[in-house]
């Protein structure tokens, strides 16, 4: 997602949306904010919410890194806990943002195996989708599968790719948002039990882990050709989504299309 689209919408930009540089300090450097019962409230019922809708829902590499992740119940964690049990994973962590990263400092931290992650938590209104990402969606949405190393592999070539992209002048750098929308943000995978999903703004959302398993959204087979040419609207739950047979596959044909537009 970007703060272009997120603008050339028209609607007000809310927090979260609005473009914000990264904080560089280590993130032991960071105070942790002082959250307020509301808030930890608003976290908890958010956790209680996704442990019902995500077990045969959320793929088994997600469900595998949710395991290993230490994400207490009832309070907000910090950031720096979080991210070091990533770190002790796949050597990636964790870098606290106000709100969205500018597309070419995101594929920079991306490169460099760093995420960048908000510290604050969605209103009670917003419990079941918000458009702007907040620190649930950035954790329990993005870090389970930061903890594996088969999506991180294509993570990081993911980041490389944007960094070349910004020191080409590329329309790599226009097609690299979409790619990341449909995959990382709201792809589907096909596990061996079924029809899955990977996407952290599906898992984070209790809304639209049942919607887009419904049938209510088109299941497309997986074309990255497709994809780096299809626009997005982060104002609604998606009605067309596509699904990856395999990270290995997601890898691969990255792999494939980055290589052909000149980006490796």
């Amino acid at each position: 997602m970007s703060y272009a689209d997120a603008k050339s919408s028209g609607k007000p930009i809310p927090k979260g949306l609005q473009e914000c540089m990264p904080d560089y300090r280590d993130i032991h450097d960071v105070a942790v904010p002082e959250y307020t019962d509301v808030q930890h409230g608003t976290w908890a019922l958010l956790v209680e919410n996704q442990s019902k809708v995500l077990p045969d829902r959320a793929c088994n590499e997600f469900m595998d890194g949710l395991s290993k992740i230490p994400f207490p119940k009832d309070r907000i964690p910090a950031l720096h806990t979080i991210s070091d049990v990533i770190e002790n994973h796949t050597g990636w962590k964790l870098m606290r943002v106000d709100g969205l990263v500018p597309d070419k400092e995101f594929f920079h931290l991306l490169a460099e195996k760093i995420f960048p992650s908000t510290d604050f938590i969605r209103e009670r209104s917003e419990l079941g989708y918000t458009p702007a990402p907040d620190m649930f969606h950035d954790l329990l949405g993005h870090v389970p599968l930061l903890v594996n190393p088969r999506f991180t592999a294509f993570f990081e070539k993911f980041g490389k790719a944007g960094v070349k992209a910004f020191e080409l002048n590329h329309p790599g750098m226009k097609m690299l948002p979409r790619i990341y929308w449909y995959t990382v943000e709201f792809g589907l995978i096909r596990n061996p039990q079924g029809l899955r999903i990977y996407g952290s703004g599906i898992v984070s959302s209790p809304n639209e882990v049942l919607y887009s398993l419904s049938d209510k959204p088109a299941k497309l087979p997986f074309d990255i050709d497709v994809i780096a040419a299809k626009p997005y609207d982060i104002w609604h739950m998606q009605e067309e989504l596509f699904v990856i047979e395999s990270f290995d596959q997601l890898e691969l044909e990255f792999d494939r299309w980055a290589r052909a537009q000149g980006l490796v």
